[in-house]
Parts: C-alpha cells; structure tokens; sequence
C-alpha cells in the first residue's frame, strides 16, 4: 500500500506553530524581540526548545514568520475586496481591513512596535502600493508610481499607528471612513500619474 503525502502540515504542526506564534506576540508586549530567548518562548509555549527548533530557526525566524502570514492576510483582503475595473467603491475593502485590525489588534500593536518598527511598516506599505498600482494596471516598476502612491498609502499606515496607539481611539466606523478616502486617494495619485505619462 503506498502512503499518500499530504501538501498539508499536521495538525500538531500547524497546532504548535500557531501557538509559538500566539506567545511570540503576547511577549513583545512586555519586551521587544532582541530580549525574548527561544527558552522563554518554548516554556511560554509548553514545549521544548528542540520542538521550537524543529519549526523555527531562531525567534527572528518566528517573527518573520508572523509577518508574513500578517501580510499574506492584508494580500488576501486586498485580492478579495479591492474594486476592479474602474470601481470606486473602497468601503468593503477598509472594512475588511478594520475588521482584521480590530480582530488582531494585539498582533498589529506587537509587530509594530506600537508604530515604532519601521520595517514592518514598509512591508505593509509596499503591499498597499503594489496593490493599488496592480489593480489599476500601471507599472509597479516605476519609481515615480511607487513614490507617489507609497506617500499616500503611508498617510493611510499612519492613521492607522496613530489609531493603535491612540488612549482614546476614534470610531472603527470612522477608521473605516479615513481608510477608504485614503485608498482612493492612493488611487487617485496613481491613475492621475498614469494619464500624465
């Protein structure tokens, strides 16, 4: 009988990284990455180092990791609900962006260092901007496409910080507003640099 292979991990995998990834985030509240050691992590985690080590390399390995399934989600809701075709319509999209701000807002407040990690900051920047500059179908190669679109998608990054970090955030409703105005105004830098060409 020949065993059929699975391109799914294992529940216990994807059980144990889910969790390592949950105490990764719980810890940079307390501390930032370069003080959490992969002991604290496996023993915060209920595990033992050689298990964490058989799924990470080290705990940059395990940020990084949690960056990307953080920008494979933003990629996903970006796919799904940005308007295609000339579609103006950004409320649906900053929804499902609050919505996952919301629904993660201890993920988004650890990988950002409470807006202090400009590296993750860029990650996401470059998402919005290649996204913006993709539906619209103007070259993402272009450094002045990219500059002028990044400059209005880093005003939207910013809103966002600041609402994270802010003692008495404003409205999600209100959030979901700004987003979507400053998603079409993304757009609009884009396409207006576009016929200008």
């Amino acid at each position: 009988m020949v065993s059929k292979q699975s391109d799914q991990p294992d529940r216990r995998t994807v059980k144990t990284q889910r969790q390592l990834k949950m105490m990764l985030v719980k810890l940079l509240h307390d501390k930032p990455i370069d003080k959490i050691t992969v002991a604290e992590l496996a023993r915060a985690s209920d595990i033992g180092r050689g298990t964490f080590y058989i799924h990470y390399k080290d705990v940059y390995d395990l940020y990084d990791s949690v960056v990307a399934d953080t920008v494979n989600q933003l990629t996903g809701i970006f796919q799904t609900y940005y308007p295609r075709d000339g579609g103006n319509n950004f409320t649906p999209l900053a929804a499902q962006i609050v919505t996952s701000i919301v629904e993660n807002q201890q993920l988004f407040e650890a990988l950002t260092n409470f807006g202090k990690d400009v590296k993750t900051l860029k990650r996401m920047n470059a998402l919005f901007v290649y996204y913006v500059l993709d539906a619209e179908n103007i070259d993402t190669s272009n450094t002045k496409y990219r500059a002028a679109v990044g400059f209005a998608s880093c005003g939207l990054i910013g809103t966002v910080t600041d609402w994270l970090t802010s003692q008495t955030p404003f409205p999600t409703d209100d959030l979901v507003i700004v987003i979507s105005k400053s998603i079409a105004a993304m757009k609009e830098v884009a396409v207006s640099f576009k016929h200008s060409a």
